[in-house]
């Protein structure tokens, strides 16, 4: 028959801490097992592990000593407390069977204390039964005998139980393991490209530094012109204010920016476009000797013929023979002359006066066809 357990010798003793720092010294079981949980609480909450070594004492005899793993799922009272409800209490045989034994038995050997990491169980059961045992005398020997060694006796529920805990760290284990890896899963960053697909291009640029490129040319090639200036507040560069020049049509602000830039053949086409719109031509063909742009060609002779320099114009195309072009001459030539009529007719005191302002708006309107003559084939212009 078993007895209570006296809680009030038992003590648990902490030590070999890793990622905690509870006391060291021998404590009050209950009172280890509660720093002990909470301290595998708190380690769950942060998504860190740890470990200990822990060593229980009943009656200031190891009962058992076992490194575990934090956290722990589930309650670690449940684990301990466990072991210690079913630990036997290994004790040494009584005095009357010790004297009976050296009496019979000169040559044997008592078996030594087992104070492995589990302590034997506590209950007397096994010690009541041998003192009422009888040992018979056996006769003296003449010849002399070997010393034997024998091993601690270890009883079935003892073996169960320690079944039971080893199951019990291995299944703490691979909880642990799963856990590290479900919280590495989860405290990892998200790509670039899916935040790109998000269209979350301040954290790109702050996760991935060394894009922030990949970024501005993203923004850029989308002509998205809200978030590139977002990310130029972050992240600041002379080419993203060029850039974001030409995109809002700021023609002064891409050339002031010209020369304090890294000109690649991207922006020096830009700056070339944005010297036909401002009517600086010589410039965009000094630019265009460099690049030898089809694209940029057709934008240079388009300009001038919205300028009515028609000749300029068909020397550029004497080179491309571009049909676009020729046509485009060919109407050019047509606006203009249709611009230099109705300017007399609005000019001429002899017309009627809702005649000449009839000729003032047809001249307004063949003005305007002029100066976007050919914007709707070259989206660059």
């Amino acid at each position: 028959m078993g007895r209570k357990k006296d809680k009030e010798t038992d003590t648990i003793k902490i030590t070999n801490q890793e990622g905690i720092a509870l006391a060291t010294d021998p404590q009050p079981f209950d009172d280890g097992l509660a720093q002990l949980q909470a301290a595998s609480d708190h380690l769950f909450d942060l998504a860190q592990h740890g470990s200990c070594q822990i060593t229980a004492y009943h009656r200031d005899q190891v009962a058992f000593s076992v490194k575990i793993k934090l956290p722990i799922e589930g309650k670690i009272e449940d684990l301990i407390t466990d072991l210690i409800s079913q630990r036997q209490e290994v004790t040494s045989p009584p005095a009357t069977d010790v004297s009976v034994a050296n009496e019979t038995e000169p040559d044997s050997v008592s078996e030594p204390v087992s104070t492995d990491s589990l302590a034997a169980d506590t209950t007397p059961k096994r010690t009541r039964n041998r003192s009422h045992r009888t040992v018979a005398k056996k006769p003296k020997r003449t010849a002399i005998k070997l010393p034997s060694i024998s091993l601690p006796k270890v009883s079935r529920s003892f073996l169960k139980h320690l079944i039971t805990i080893a199951v019990l760290l291995i299944i703490a284990g691979g909880f642990l393991f799963g856990t590290k890896l479900v919280v590495d899963a989860y405290n990892a960053p998200p790509s670039y490209t899916s935040l790109i697909k998000k269209g979350d291009y301040l954290q790109a640029g702050k996760l991935y530094p060394n894009r922030r490129d990949d970024v501005r040319k993203t923004l850029t090639d989308q002509s998205n012109v809200k978030q590139l200036a977002k990310f130029q507040r972050i992240y600041p560069k002379a080419e993203t204010l060029f850039d974001l020049a030409y995109l809002q049509h700021d023609y002064s602000k891409v050339i002031a920016m010209s020369n304090r830039v890294t000109l690649s053949q991207e922006r020096q086409a830009k700056l070339a476009i944005v010297y036909v719109h401002t009517k600086q031509f010589d410039a965009a063909e000094l630019i265009n000797e460099q690049l030898k742009s089809k694209t940029l060609s057709e934008v240079i002779a388009l300009g001038y013929v919205r300028q009515k320099d028609f000749d300029k114009a068909q020397k550029i195309n004497d080179k491309l023979k571009d049909s676009t072009i020729s046509q485009a001459i060919e109407v050019g030539k047509k606006y203009a002359a249709g611009i230099d009529a109705f300017n007399k007719i609005a000019s001429d005191p002899k017309q009627p006066a809702d005649k000449r302002q009839q000729a003032k708006q047809t001249v307004k309107t063949f003005e305007h066809a002029l100066s976007t003559l050919g914007e709707s084939n070259n989206s660059n212009s």
